[in-house]
């Protein structure tokens, strides 16, 4: 098994872009929000607190959401993709394991 790092760094790339876009709908929300209770309410406590908690919130990508690797299994010449620590049948014979 050869590892594609390139094809892992896209994976990110993607991921990073989905969860800063989902990142902005929340975000987004809390400043409809509070729109909505200064306009329709006309409660400017309220609209205050939610907008500093929108300030407050600062993107952090979660690499942990990234499970899935790619490589080429050199027995079987194919490219695949697999989770690291999960037998999964497809990929079981193109790694080597430990204890042999």
């Amino acid at each position: 098994m050869v590892r594609d790092i390139d094809k892992f760094k896209e994976a990110c790339g993607r991921h990073n872009k989905w969860q800063f876009d989902y990142f902005n709908v929340l975000k987004n929300n809390i400043i409809k929000k509070a729109k909505s209770w200064k306009n329709f309410k006309n409660d400017l406590e309220k609209w205050d607190s939610l907008l500093t908690e929108s300030e407050k919130m600062k993107f952090q990508f979660d690499r942990s959401e990234v499970s899935i690797n790619y490589g080429r299994c050199e027995k079987l010449q194919k490219d695949v993709s697999f989770i690291p620590n999960t037998c999964q049948l497809h990929t079981q014979e193109c790694f080597i394991h430990r204890k042999d």
